[in-house]
């Protein structure tokens, strides 16, 4: 499945009023457009994609250099709009108030108007922006859910009765690092091929919606699943998360993590398991795996290459927790997605 570079006229009508932010040239893949910014306003690209029908999602990564205004009910009229702010800021603002709503880094929110109430946001210039938007058409995808009593469609009814009949509605939501878990590996993980990359993404896009909902619903009843960390402190821990990633050789305690970020014991324990819902050790032992798990795949690495490349010194327990996880040895799983390949 190749790319097309196609003109910017043969494109969804909905981005017709944002050609003036646009290049020419389009980049359409499947249901996937990618559009680059012209030089004027900065660097960087937005993602739309159709996931099916009333479920569509905006994708930021813009460095801008100089401060837009960016109208976005163009691309999603009578729709609810769940926001997830990955790195940097920016501004909301309806179009009959002067009154704007700052959205922070890791922080979501939650926008509704009517069609005729003009709805945009405001990026500052000098400043990286990573957004995720997803537009939720409330007529043709809440509709099917109408006579299912499940607990997701339960919460879908509370949400739409809690801003029906608003002509304009804004939730400045707390701050949520699983959400953000979820974008960073839409934005760099790695795919066997295009077909797999699509499904994923896909996927990952749905367990973002049901995480907005879940958090939009508990904050609306008071009951929100907070942390005491200060929002340094978060993304302190996401940085941490990311190095372990990065480096899941290196003999990981909670004594070098705390030295690295300057948490206390406590704070980095609860950044975990807010974040991962892991503890600081079973996170580790998850990147590990994980990161074991690929090389079996995309190597000819021995087992005990692998044992040692991911920083585990005993093979006889790596082997116990891989089978555990991935329900094979990994000898079987090698040679298993030898056959399969």
């Amino acid at each position: 499945m190749n790319s097309l570079m196609k003109n910017f006229d043969s494109i969804p009508l909905e981005f017709y009023t944002l050609k003036y932010f646009f290049d020419e040239e389009v980049k359409e893949e499947q249901d996937i457009y990618v559009f680059k910014i012209k030089k004027q306003f900065g660097t960087g690209e937005v993602r739309y994609t159709t996931l099916q029908k009333g479920l569509k999602t905006f994708d930021l990564n813009i460095l801008a250099t100089r401060d837009i205004t960016f109208p976005i009910n163009c691309l999603g009229s009578s729709s609810l709009q769940f926001l997830y702010c990955l790195e940097g800021s920016c501004s909301h603002q309806f179009q009959d108030s002067n009154e704007t709503h700052l959205i922070e880094q890791f922080q979501t929110a939650v926008v509704h108007n009517d069609n005729e109430l003009e709805n945009r946001f405001i990026i500052s210039g000098g400043k990286r922006l990573i957004l995720n938007i997803i537009f939720v058409n409330k007529e043709e995808y809440f509709a099917k859910f109408s006579k299912d009593s499940n607990q997701f469609n339960k919460k879908l009814k509370r949400l739409l009765q809690h801003i029906d009949n608003k002509p304009r509605y804004f939730h400045s939501g707390n701050y949520s690092l699983k959400i953000a878990e979820q974008l960073k590996l839409l934005i760099g993980m790695e795919y066997m091929n295009k077909i797999s990359e699509s499904l994923s993404q896909k996927g990952r896009y749905y367990l973002i919606l049901a995480k907005q909902i879940e958090k939009f619903c508990l904050e609306i009843d008071n009951n929100s699943n907070t942390s005491s960390l200060l929002k340094v402190e978060l993304k302190l821990i996401s940085e941490l998360s990311d190095f372990i990633k990065k480096h899941p050789e290196v003999q990981h305690t909670i004594r070098t993590l705390c030295d690295k970020s300057n948490l206390s014991p406590a704070k980095l324990q609860e950044g975990f398991k807010f974040m991962f819902e892991r503890t600081v050790s079973d996170f580790v032992r998850n990147v590990r795996l994980e990161k074991a798990e690929r090389l079996i795949q995309s190597t000819d690495l021995t087992i005990s290459e692998i044992v040692y490349s991911v920083g585990l010194t005993s093979r006889s327990y790596f082997c116990k927790i891989f089978k555990k996880k991935y329900h094979y040895s990994p000898k079987e799983y090698k040679l298993k997605n030898t056959r399969t390949n």
